[in-house]
């Protein structure tokens, strides 16, 4: 079948190429045939879009019932974001990432612009989150700070994709420098929280720590599973089980958890 049509013009990125042949992607891939298309990864398919449901299921929890406060919209319009996001991340990295990639090339392209997408909308998420965390928990000039910060970084980071698409630039469209340009966002919540519970012990506090703290984790051990090697020895013995799925199962009982321990608790700070 030939490449599926791209829904946004992010022309140059199709120069940056993957560096392998579809013939070799179909060799390191479980995938499955349905009539003339290559649907990748069914099990890692099945992982991403559940998170992405259960997101979804989350942003509505607090969109529903907002109460008028302010801090439960800002929540809610991340996990709203953030499943997006994790839409598009499952139709390019899983589902259909022989078909966008793939398909009709001699050299497999590195990304497409569903993975742009995902970028941009992920970090949105985490940005409204440090909106909503500065309105639930913080006071003051420092909410003022945080509400500055993120608003800054997201259009930061749109720039940062932008030049990255043009030039383009393979690191500044990665995952990787995704990661580390949220990293001070969440280290900015924590120093937050943590200053909060150590003053009042409030449970809303104790339980974002541990929910920033979770996240860490989560990001060690999908960059520990992906340097491990360990998926390419399970696919050796036909079991397919990689770092996107260790993430995405991570993700699942994170999202979870908020839904269970933070949604409940979470207001406006007067």
């Amino acid at each position: 079948m030939e490449q599926l049509p791209l829904w946004i013009g992010l022309g140059r990125i199709n120069e940056i190429k993957w560096g392998i042949t579809p013939q070799e992607w179909l060799e390191s891939h479980w995938y499955v045939r349905f009539n003339d298309m290559i649907l990748a990864e069914p099990s890692s398919t099945f992982f991403v879009f559940a998170l992405a449901f259960i997101i979804l299921y989350v942003s509505l929890k607090f969109l529903n019932n907002t109460h008028q406060e302010k801090s439960r919209f800002w929540f809610g319009l991340s996990m709203l974001s953030w499943s997006l996001s994790t839409f598009s991340a499952g139709v390019s990295y899983q589902i259909l990432s022989y078909e966008l990639k793939c398909a009709g090339q001699t050299e497999c392209l590195w990304t497409t612009p569903w993975e742009i997408v995902y970028l941009i909308l992920y970090v949105l998420s985490v940005k409204f989150l440090v909106i909503g965390v500065s309105v639930c928990c913080g006071e003051g000039r420092f909410r003022s700070i945080l509400k500055r910060y993120a608003i800054i970084a997201a259009l930061l980071y749109f720039i940062i994709i932008t030049v990255g698409v043009i030039v383009p630039d393979q690191f500044l469209i990665s995952f990787e420098n995704m990661v580390l340009f949220l990293v001070p966002s969440y280290f900015m919540m924590f120093g937050l929280n943590l200053v909060n519970f150590l003053r009042t012990k409030q449970a809303l506090d104790l339980r974002l720590m541990k929910a920033w703290v979770g996240m860490l984790l989560i990001t060690v051990s999908y960059f520990g599973f992906y340097l491990s090697g360990i998926s390419t020895r399970l696919w050796q013995q036909g079991i397919w089980f990689n770092a996107n799925d260790v993430l995405h199962i991570l993700l699942i009982l994170w999202a979870l958890y908020i839904a269970n321990k933070i949604e409940p608790l979470v207001k406006d700070k007067k």
